[in-house]
């Protein structure tokens, strides 16, 4: 099977299922979007996407988001372009997308019409987690319609069998002893985590009181708060992990907005220096395999037993002064 992917997560759940697979040419990554990075080599694939947002800095984003989206009233290709004639020549068996958010990837309708002109038609995967079972199920899925279903379900169990030891290494603890967090997905304006990212939080020992999880899956999608919300949630912890940052241009961003603002000097994870950086690029917001790795992280790291945190975790502590001591992740 010859397959593309047209965002960054499906890349990962595609080399995960291939991982398993008894040869290479068993399921194939062909192409891929702009944005897909992991693992390394998938960079060497052709692109096929292009996003019609320039870069800036997080405010200036939100507003091209926003009247972009606005201006095309729900009918164009969202916030990306795709390479019509490229996919066409590539002549893949299966393109795996997603239709869940459209600030994330290409629209979903307009790859089904460039799909529909390649002859013979691909495969269209769409997939829209919510919650960590959603994922894994999702790489069974595409084992499946990719005829690789016992590659899936080799690598779907190996992720089960990392979650199990995870939760498993949790102490239990009531509702009140349990460190309330805030994920932040964006600083201007603040973004809370949503879906998952609540979920793993709650696996984990903790609370995400700004976007708790529903009955014990998935939360709502990720919204805006204001400063003074977010102090009033007086977090223990604040887990800065912005969508498709860095970690140099994450702190770039939190010290131009949110940490300028009053409330911040007056919020307690601030005070005691829980403050965390993540690579939310690769970690917390892509809903691929590696959301077990970011459940591994936020166990170790909200139950003081760093040895579980997963070697080259990206994070560190941020420091008011502008500089971040790298932390030890063992």
């Amino acid at each position: 099977m010859r397959c593309v992917s047209l965002l960054p997560s499906a890349t990962e759940v595609i080399k995960e299922v291939a991982a398993y697979c008894a040869s290479p040419d068993d399921l194939q990554l062909i192409g891929r979007s702009h944005e897909c990075d992991f693992p390394p080599e998938v960079e060497a694939l052709p692109a096929l996407t292009a996003s019609k947002i320039k870069w800036t800095d997080s405010s200036d984003v939100d507003r091209q988001v926003r009247e972009e989206l606005a201006a095309q009233g729900g009918s164009g290709s969202g916030l990306y372009t795709v390479d019509r004639e490229l996919m066409a020549r590539l002549q893949p068996d299966a393109i795996v997308t997603q239709s869940l958010c459209e600030v994330c990837s290409v629209n979903y309708s307009h790859v089904c019409n460039l799909a529909a002109g390649i002859d013979p038609p691909p495969i269209m995967v769409d997939l829209n987690p919510m919650c960590l079972e959603d994922v894994i199920t999702d790489v069974r899925r595409v084992g499946t319609l990719v005829k690789q279903p016992e590659a899936a379900e080799a690598a779907a169990a190996a992720l089960e069998r990392r979650v199990t030891a995870a939760v498993a290494a949790v102490p239990p603890r009531a509702d009140s002893e349990r460190p309330c967090v805030a994920c932040l997905e964006w600083v201007s304006p603040i973004f809370v985590g949503g879906h998952w990212t609540p979920q793993l939080v709650h696996m984990a020992g903790g609370r995400h009181p700004l976007n708790p999880p529903k009955n014990g899956g998935g939360a709502g999608s990720s919204f805006t708060v204001t400063p003074q919300q977010l102090a009033d949630s007086q977090p223990h912890w604040i887990i800065v992990a912005l969508c498709g940052l860095d970690e140099p241009t994450t702190v770039a961003e939190l010290e131009s907005s949110l940490a300028k603002e009053p409330a911040w000097k007056e919020m307690r994870a601030v005070k005691e220096g829980r403050v965390l950086i993540v690579n939310g690029n690769h970690m917390f917001n892509r809903p691929g395999p590696r959301l077990v790795d970011a459940l591994e992280f936020l166990v170790g790291l909200l139950n003081d037993k760093p040895e579980l945190i997963p070697a080259g975790f990206p994070w560190f502590y941020y420091k008011p002064s502008g500089q971040a001591e790298a932390a030890a992740a063992q």
